[in-house]
């Protein structure tokens, strides 16, 4: 379940899940929720452990030059086009750099949790992933998966693998590995011609 911030109390400069410096506290501090009153923030330490809980003013809190661009109750994806698996952001914490606490859910219900570097994930929507197509083909021997890419400037396209193909097991044609297909169409076609008899190989 994402999280949603309540309103702010400061007409809008800042909001819920933001880091920032807290004037007269040392380290950084995550914005929790605005109150209890008119023109109060309560923060929280931004670390992993022993993380600790203030009511602060508005006129104290100030903004980080380096802040990350993600923030608690985010929807990712890591910045790589192959990507299927999006992450809930929780805590947002510097190690040396900006890391996301992830959290995801496993095939049989668990719930898996991981850091990552800020500077690899994309903000996305469950909407964009709903809408991502997704299609196991299988003829023959071959079994494999036409996947649309969510991130990058390869969103949009499709991505054709067959498990005959060795290594990631992108299909080669005319002797270099078509990795991405424009439409899906296109991806269709390419998955004929390798299950046709036509195709010569595979790269790793």
């Amino acid at each position: 379940m994402l999280w949603t911030p309540d309103a702010p109390p400061d007409g809008g400069m800042f909001s819920a899940g933001e880091i920032v410096e807290v004037e007269g506290r040392p380290g950084e501090w995550e914005l929790m929720k605005p109150g209890p009153g008119p023109g109060v923030w309560t923060v929280e330490s931004a670390r992993l452990k022993d993380r600790v809980s203030a009511k602060v003013s508005v006129s104290s809190l100030q903004r980080l030059a380096d802040a990350p661009h993600i923030r608690r109750g985010d929807l990712v994806m890591q910045r790589y086009p192959e990507q299927e698996r999006a992450a809930v952001v929780g805590a947002v914490v510097r190690l040396g750099q900006w890391v996301a606490v992830k959290s995801y859910t496993l095939p049989d219900g668990g719930v898996c949790q991981a850091l990552d570097s800020v500077d690899r994930l994309e903000v996305v929507t469950a909407e964009q992933l709903a809408a991502a197509i997704r299609l196991d083909v299988v003829h023959g021997t071959h079994v494999g998966r036409i996947v649309q890419a969510v991130v990058t400037a390869r969103a949009g396209q499709f991505r054709v693998v067959c498990r005959c193909a060795p290594g990631a097991g992108e299909i080669c044609r005319n002797g270099c590995k078509v990795t991405w297909c424009p439409s899906l169409d296109s991806a269709h076609q390419l998955w004929d011609w390798h299950v046709s008899g036509h195709a010569v190989g595979s790269v790793a």
